[in-house]
């Protein structure tokens, strides 16, 4: 049986630095960046995560004494590309669901030819977010899913103030993620009655939304 989410959501130090490593990975690896061991002001406040790097053989000191990713490291970083990919194709479905009507707005995608025209239909105020209720249901991490969507979307910077820096360990940011995840519609909250004044539990609903979102994006993907 699927249990109810445990609220408010928390993020460990231990999880925080979890992430924090995956971030950074990545950042040495898609931006092919390279930081010396003689860390400068901007990267002084990432030599944790470079020792808890180090010690997990997922990044190592080249000749010009700078970080690079191991092979192990590249293969990590494959992984969780993978897992965001299959992520996001699963979950993007869920994004924009119009409860009273049981619809989906990507059951319109078709009729908006330009990206402007979908992402102002998506704006509507019927539509709600059931990616976090969704992700719940199937016993997988919110924060998780949140913190991807974060590195996709840049949302830690990566400029040159060192802002990003600090905000990897430090900043409000995960609050931002934690909030996210807090504030969203749960699965537990989608039970209702109907006409007959029959209640109707959350774990049909949630259920049913699932099944409906599939043979969609099956249908979208042929």
């Amino acid at each position: 049986m699927t249990r109810k989410p445990q609220l408010p959501y928390q993020l460990s130090e231990k999880q925080k630095h979890e992430f924090a490593r995956l971030y950074l990975l990545d950042y040495l690896i898609s931006e092919e960046a390279r930081i010396s061991i003689l860390l400068d002001e901007h990267n002084e406040d990432l030599e944790p995560l470079f020792d808890e790097l180090m010690a997990r053989e997922l990044i190592e000191i080249d000749n010009s004494q700078c970080y690079r990713p191991t092979r192990k490291g590249i293969d990590r970083h494959h992984e969780f590309l993978r897992r965001y990919r299959e992520n996001m194709a699963i979950n993007d479905i869920f994004c924009a669901v119009d409860l009273a009507a049981g619809e989906f707005a990507f059951s319109y995608y078709d009729n908006f030819p330009t990206r402007r025209e979908w992402e102002n239909f998506l704006k509507q105020p019927r539509w709600d977010d059931l990616r976090i209720a969704v992700v719940e249901y199937l016993g997988q991490d919110p924060i998780e899913l949140v913190f991807m969507s974060f590195i996709n979307e840049k949302r830690f910077g990566r400029d040159t103030s060192g802002k990003w820096q600090y905000d990897l360990l430090l900043g409000t940011v995960w609050d931002e993620i934690l909030d996210i995840c807090n504030s969203a519609i749960h699965w537990t909250d989608l039970g209702y009655e109907d006409e007959n004044g029959e209640r109707v539990p959350a774990e049909a609903v949630i259920e049913d939304i699932i099944a409906q979102g599939n043979a969609l994006r099956e249908r979208l993907t042929r």
